[in-house]
């Protein structure tokens, strides 16, 4: 009997391993489609990022831009399959911007899942600098060099401030100022995401079941 039972608390951890099992958040990089796939050079507006904020010289609209398009990508890191460059569309070509600050938004959801075990990582790259990264209005007070762009992605974490169901991350950049008639700006971001899933209802019902049933074994035995 006590090997029963035994194997019937291993039963019941393995459920509760299972239902406490992490799952991925649905995140987008920026320039790809609702599949992940890289969006074509000077695409009109990324399906998952929004210019909340900007110069008021400057459109709203984003361009999707790649290594293909020539300038201003010359000096930017290169194209991948992952993800693509994004900026203002103030031209037809190479995400030409006013100085100023210029605030990129993605949003995603934890319904169903434990917002409170979420965790984000990530690496942005940024021209010119990177002033700041927020998960829901909160800062985490990330920023990266105005040559980051030449260098790569500069790691991110995000570990707390979720919140249940939809999420906002935001992403500033900074575009310095230019006596030259180019002067571009861009953000590029790539990120992955866990939070463990929240057991449904019928699974909570199952395991509870089942430690009743270990606790009359216990019962039988005594």
């Amino acid at each position: 009997m006590n090997n029963k039972i035994s194997a019937v608390v291993l039963a019941v951890a393995s459920g509760f391993c299972q239902f406490a099992s992490a799952a991925a958040i649905t995140l987008f990089n920026t320039g790809v489609d609702s599949n992940g796939a890289v969006l074509a050079h000077n695409t009109l507006g990324d399906p998952h990022y929004q210019l909340i904020s900007k110069p008021a010289a400057s459109s709203n609209v984003i361009r999707v831009i790649t290594s293909a398009g020539g300038f201003p990508i010359g000096p930017y890191i290169g194209d991948n399959t992952t993800s693509r460059w994004i900026g203002p569309n103030n031209n037809n070509q190479d995400l030409n911007g006013p100085s100023g600050n210029y605030t990129y938004r993605t949003t995603f959801d934890l319904t169903g899942l434990d917002f409170t075990s979420a965790q984000i990582t990530g690496g942005w790259s940024t021209d010119n600098a990177g002033v700041d990264i927020l998960i829901n209005g909160v800062s985490l007070g990330y920023t990266t060099p105005t040559n980051q762009f030449q260098v790569g992605f500069a790691p991110f974490v995000v570990g707390s401030n979720f919140v249940a169901g939809v999420n906002t991350l935001d992403f500033v950049v900074n575009n310095l100022a230019s006596t030259s008639a180019n002067n571009p700006t861009a953000l590029r971001v790539e990120m992955t995401g866990t939070a463990n899933a929240i057991p449904e209802p019928t699974s909570l019902a199952l395991v509870g079941l089942a430690l009743i049933g270990v606790g009359m074994a216990r019962r039988r035995i005594r």
